[in-house]
């Protein structure tokens, strides 16, 4: 190992930390004062301000676009080549970020009656792994597309607005097309021509949803039935899902 990039405050478990930084390619270990992240790709660079960039990319996954942990801040580069290990210190200064929480529905299940205590305890020990297990994957679910992908990154950070515009939801579907043939693309995911004209005309058409549509022209629907406005946001969260997850 050559570089490491210390983790200097974190919100996160140390199993749940390393899990994660697995799922984008990093290792967590052991630095001089906190732990810190490596990896091969790392390594391989010339330059601490290399492995530094490196990192801020993980860093920015993290923090803003899956807003996984807010407290998630990078330390000094360290240079293992050196004998004893050298520390590269990089001064920056952040923009200010604003960040929403969205609360987390929580379901508490009993165990079974008339358990042991050992069982009791492994019920208790299994029910944890699951629940941890189940947290782990909806993590990973937004990081690693965030991460990978900046076309996901943005979709990412749209998909946050809780009362989107035809705007911003038209453009998660722009995102999570790209370059790909229109046609190509709905028919991976199953979208039908006229699901996707029903679509089409909810968010562009001001003849359907007033100002809230993209365009201000009144020309008529293609279709009889036009999405509701909150079909049309329903229809477009569960594209992006299916999307996010080719990506991983």
């Amino acid at each position: 190992m050559k570089w490491a990039i210390e983790i200097q405050n974190t919100s996160l478990e140390r199993r749940n930390l390393s899990d994660l930084l697995d799922g984008l390619g990093f290792k967590l270990v052991e630095g001089i004062e906190y732990p810190a992240l490596t990896s091969a790709e790392i390594d391989a660079y010339a330059t601490a301000a290399d492995a530094f960039e490196k990192a801020k990319a993980v860093r920015a996954a993290f923090k803003d676009t899956a807003q996984i942990d807010p407290e998630f801040a990078l330390g000094s580069v360290i240079d293992y080549s050196s004998n004893p290990p050298k520390r590269h210190a990089f001064l920056e200064v952040e923009s200010c970020v604003m960040t929403m929480s969205v609360g987390n529905l929580t379901v508490s299940i009993s165990p079974p009656k008339e358990l042991s205590f050992a069982e009791l305890e492994r019920w208790k020990a299994d029910h944890e792994e699951q629940r941890y297990q189940a947290k782990l994957e909806q993590q990973r679910s937004k990081l690693e597309p965030a991460f990978s992908n900046r076309r996901a990154a943005k979709a990412i950070q749209l998909l946050r607005a809780e009362n989107p515009s035809a705007e911003t939801i038209y453009k998660i579907y722009e995102l999570a097309q790209g370059s790909s043939n229109p046609k190509s693309f709905r028919s991976q995911f199953g979208i039908s021509d006229v699901q996707f004209d029903r679509f089409r005309d909810a968010v562009h058409k001001a003849s359907v949803h007033g100002d809230w549509a993209r365009h201000a022209t009144l020309d008529p629907p293609r279709t009889s039935n036009p999405m509701t406005k909150s079909e049309a946001e329903t229809f477009v969260r569960d594209l992006a899902a299916r999307w996010l997850a080719t990506l991983r």
